[in-house]
């Protein structure tokens, strides 16, 4: 009710999005002329605060540039100079201006492991359905958040997310001695690389199959006309 009129203000092409209490606006900048209107979206949206005296947090204002460029970078204001930031947490993803996740991928492995090293720590035994259920409920769920937003795509990335599961199996007594994968065919427990791709797949179905809005997919994805793959 108070803020669902916010991104009307803004008239020189720059998007807003909203949620919650966070405000994002982004432009592709093709040359200085678009940073001027960026600069002049924001000056509206100033405005549009003032006149409701609901007030952006100037220390909670952050930009950041994505991308390589040869535009100019002269920064930007809205009640005062905008402190630019090279990475910032989205609900739950920490971006980075390289789009590399790098940071991200560092923050819930470390979350992951801490997990793990509490079940070592509170249970002295660990039967199979016990370590799935804990593993699946405690562990998982911060390896898979978003990952189709931070997907690895370095060996070293996917290594390192692959190396939390293969530690935590290890925790079992009685699949002690067994390689990684024999571990995982005795728990019934895929590798997370193949839980990726097949989310990717899901994904990719639903969003071709018309399940999601069309207004949150458009342009995610280009059939190809002259397609050979049989309708797959």
């Amino acid at each position: 009710m108070f803020i669902n009129d916010l991104h009307d203000v803004v008239k020189n092409g720059s998007h807003v999005f909203l949620y919650a209490d966070d405000t994002k606006v982004y432009k592709v900048l093709n040359g200085n002329e678009d940073c001027n209107k960026l600069q002049d979206d924001l000056e509206q949206l100033k405005n549009w605060t003032q006149k409701w005296l609901l007030s952006f947090h100037p220390n909670k204002s952050k930009y950041m540039r994505i991308g390589k460029t040869d535009v100019e970078d002269t920064g930007y204001k809205i009640y005062e100079e905008i402190e630019r930031s090279n990475t910032e947490k989205d609900i739950g993803v920490v971006i980075d201006d390289k789009l590399a996740f790098s940071d991200h991928l560092a923050e819930k492995i470390n979350k992951a492991n801490k997990i793990v090293g509490i079940i070592r720590r509170t249970f002295i035994h660990l039967d199979l359905d016990t370590f799935n259920i804990l593993f699946i409920s405690l562990v998982r769920p911060h390896l898979e958040y978003a990952n189709q937003v931070w997907c690895p795509h370095l060996a070293k990335d996917t290594d390192a997310v692959e190396n939390v599961q293969r530690r935590a199996t290890k925790l079992v007594p009685c699949l002690k001695g067994m390689s990684y994968e024999e571990r995982l065919r005795t728990l019934e427990l895929p590798t997370l690389t193949y839980r990726r791709s097949r989310g990717d797949l899901i994904e990719t179905y639903k969003i071709l199959s018309g399940k999601y809005d069309s207004e949150c997919t458009e342009g995610l994805f280009r059939k190809r006309e002259d397609t050979i793959t049989r309708g797959n």
